[in-house]
């Protein structure tokens, strides 16, 4: 018997940083996936193999987290004194750890839910957003789970980290993203950002409150499938990411670019900024170009996916 699980990638599109603290954010699913499939052995041994990062090899009784595979090797020890004997794990994935579409949510939700059929835990969607996000916030030291709570439920996602909240919309948001070419670590980015206000808290606050109301006010907009509006918010919150300091040159121009554009009603910078990025919400045209001749911006072709996190024997 083999277990096969699914997770999407995810986009922020509103509430980056506020959520952090409490406040409502909007992420949602992308149709890009990682799949990671879970083969029990007869030994306590623990094979990891992924075409893109290499393979490891470990011991049941002897976890340790190392890179590239530390939300797997996580994941797993959440689970360590339930393993009586070891598993293959293999990882698959349709897009790059480099682009922002939240891979390390991804994988991570994916392999807890092998785990926990595997074991047969039973387990809640927001038994596993909780699992996920224990496991980023013991890698990263920080994380709000936004997109681990994406990857768990698919589709758009209202959300809170504390008190713990998660409505879910089944509804394909007219979405695009393009990629600046280069990403700065989410963790460089927050620190960056808090040394930046270090000795404006009050500033800092203020800033994070209103991007937290971007987050409500999106929720509402989406109840009542006012895109048009959830566009004028998108564009209200580009400015708080600015006042924050994450925007750069070739985001703004990105951003720019992208409202230019007749179908499009609203462009922000999707996740931590200083690079990643841009996301619009409306219509664009399929051979849509951005403003660069850098080739390492790049259109980045999805769709939403309603379909969250699955668990299969195979």
């Amino acid at each position: 018997m083999r277990l096969k699980a699914s997770a999407p990638g995810s986009l922020m599109l509103l509430g980056e940083y506020a959520v952090l603290y409490g406040k409502r954010a909007l992420s949602c699913a992308v149709d890009k996936r990682i799949t990671v499939t879970l083969t029990p052995r007869t030994d306590t041994r623990i094979e990891i193999e992924s075409t893109t990062l290499g393979c490891l090899s470990t011991d049941v009784t002897d976890i340790k987290i190392e890179k590239p595979f530390q939300f797997v090797l996580c994941a797993l020890q959440q689970y360590q004194t339930k393993l009586k004997r070891g598993c293959d794990i293999s990882i698959e994935t349709e897009f790059s750890d480099k682009v922002g579409l939240g891979s390390s949510a991804a994988v991570t939700v994916a392999t807890l839910a092998t785990l926990v059929t595997w074991l047969d835990i039973k387990t809640s969607p927001r038994d596993l957003v909780r699992q996920g996000r224990n496991v980023v916030r013991q890698i990263q030291g920080l994380g709000s789970g936004a997109d681990i709570a994406a990857s768990v439920y698919g589709g758009v996602v209202s959300y809170t980290a504390d008190p713990l909240s998660v409505e879910k919309f089944s509804v394909l948001l007219p979405l695009h993203a393009v990629y600046a070419g280069f990403k700065t670590p989410t963790v460089d980015a927050i620190n960056y950002v808090q040394s930046r206000f270090i000795t404006y808290p009050e500033l800092f606050r203020s800033i994070c409150n209103s991007i937290g109301q971007c987050g409500v006010e999106g929720t509402q907009l989406l109840r009542k499938e006012d895109l048009v509006k959830l566009g004028e918010i998108m564009n209200v919150q580009q400015g708080m990411m600015e006042s924050l300091g994450v925007n750069t040159p070739r985001l703004q121009n990105m951003v720019d670019h992208l409202r230019q554009q007749p179908g499009i009603l609203g462009a922000k910078i999707s996740g931590s900024g200083l690079g990643d990025c841009v996301i619009a919400l409306g219509e664009l045209p399929a051979d849509y170009h951005c403003f660069s001749h850098d080739p390492a911006v790049q259109r980045i072709p999805f769709t939403m996916a309603l379909q969250g996190v699955y668990c299969e024997k195979i």
